[in-house]
């Protein structure tokens, strides 16, 4: 049994533009306790060694992860290391905090030996487990088969994943991800400053709208209702039974007022935010604009990746449980146009439904084929295309995560798989860490045994 208590887990996700990390990980799980950007800096020490800092000049930043694969693996090494320092030290004078780390696809196999080599013997850290950030995703959202999805700056990862196991023959890494989008928007907004193109990206007005929405693929819309606030419609008898006429009326005109002069930002024509330095940026219907062909891309590439799964069975499970996660997926309206353009594209529409109805008549059957017992067997349906796609929606049941975006949801998942391997409880996983025993008589090779990849 897992012989570590909560309290004392250590967590990590590096990616190619934020470090977050968790000291202890709480009854109810909440975002990360500290991020860090992915960058370290050189710096020349009085000795003159060249040594690692976290603060520095830009001129001398090193940015160990780019693209999701490790280009400066020393770096990395130390940022790993002082996270962990700075962070378990600064909340207890315990050494024993195992360590939870999330990896890329990118990663080559002795990379990842390579850190857990390092962890054991300079850092000393009592056990160590790495786990694929896909893993870690499904284990936010609570499944065993799902299409996971990672959108990130500078490209993406889809990859399905069968009952915890990842299939590498079909995964796949698409050069597209949110720097397609700035790229766009830079064009269609020259003025702007790329800081404030990154600023619109991430600011309430910037969102993607779809005149797909009332189209049979899109969602129904809401059947129209009333109440005693429609417009023109006054409840009298509520009123007269309340009493108090004159401030209920003076209330619903203030009410009445306040709606009029709210309006939507798809309705309007120009709005603003307010960027870093103080400045107000106006924009206009650019900020509709920019993602249109990263979606169309993206959907294809989804459906490729789905369409070389072997098992045609798991193909519709994973339709079914397609999961989005990464920055972009944050900006409104971007979940929502992915899922529509795959139905677009790849849902078989009502009329091919329609046409495979059991029909009343009798058809001939001259010519027909004498039974076997495989025409008895099980019904795949079409097999080659889905009948129902879903994108998989975050359980609500995390308190500490209310207000925040999925997004970031391998982070989650990675506190949850920490929590399973690392300490007792009912749904602890055995034999999913190396322990120092574990390295001193097997090495860092052990990783692979441990049924994590």
């Amino acid at each position: 049994m897992p012989p570590f208590r909560d309290e004392v887990v250590f967590v990590i996700t590096t990616g190619s533009q934020t470090t977050r990390v968790q000291y202890g990980l709480p009854e109810s799980l909440t975002p990360a306790q500290k991020a860090f950007p992915t960058r370290v800096y050189n710096t020349v020490n009085g000795d003159g060694k060249v040594s690692f800092s976290l603060e520095g000049a830009e001129s001398d930043a090193i940015y160990p992860i780019r693209r999701g694969e490790i280009r400066h693996m020393e770096a990395l090494l130390y940022l790993i290391e002082t996270c962990y320092r700075t962070t378990t030290n600064a909340q207890t004078d315990s050494p024993f905090a195992p360590i939870l780390l999330t990896c890329n696809s990118e990663w080559q196999p002795k990379q990842i030996e390579e850190i857990i080599t390092y962890m054991f013997k300079k850092v000393h850290v009592p056990a160590i487990t790495i786990i694929p950030e896909a893993l870690a995703t499904l284990y936010a959202y609570g499944l065993q088969i799902a299409c996971v999805v990672n959108v990130g700056e500078d490209k993406t990862e889809i990859t399905p994943i069968i009952d915890f196991n990842i299939v590498e023959s079909a995964q796949a890494v698409v050069e597209i991800g949110g720097k397609d989008i700035n790229i766009a928007l830079q064009s269609l907004l020259p003025k702007l400053q790329p800081y404030q193109i990154e600023e619109l990206k991430k600011s309430p007005i910037y969102e993607v709208l779809s005149d797909k929405s009332m189209s049979f693929f899109g969602e129904p819309s809401a059947p129209a209702t009333s109440s005693g606030d429609d417009e023109g419609v006054i409840d009298v008898a509520a009123i007269v039974a309340d009493g108090n006429a004159r401030e209920i009326l003076a209330q619903r005109e203030q009410k009445k007022s306040s709606k009029q002069s709210e309006q939507k930002n798809s309705e309007m024509a120009r709005n603003s935010f307010i960027d870093s330095k103080g400045q107000k940026v106006e924009v206009g219907t650019e900020r509709f604009l920019g993602t249109e062909d990263m979606i169309e891309r993206l959907a294809h590439e989804i459906g490729n990746v789905i369409g070389k799964l072997d098992d045609i069975a798991r193909r519709g499970d994973c339709w079914e449980n397609i999961i989005l996660v990464g920055g972009p997926t944050a900006i409104k309206g971007f979940v929502d146009a992915v899922l529509l353009s795959l139905q677009e594209h790849f849902l078989i529409t009502r009329g091919t439904t329609y046409s495979e109805l059991p029909s009343g008549l009798n058809t001939p059957g001259y010519g027909t084929p004498p039974a076997t017992p495989a025409v008895y067997g099980q019904t795949l349906g079409h097999g080659q295309v889905p009948t129902t796609i879903r994108i998989t929606k975050m359980a609500d049941y995390f308190i500490g995560w209310k207000g925040h975006t999925w997004e970031d949801a391998p982070f989650l998942g990675s506190q949850i798989a920490a929590k399973q391997i690392f300490t007792p409880g009912i749904a602890s996983i055995d034999g999913a860490y190396i322990s120092r025993e574990d390295f001193a008589e097997r090495g860092a090779r052990e990783i692979w045994n441990l049924g994590l990849f």
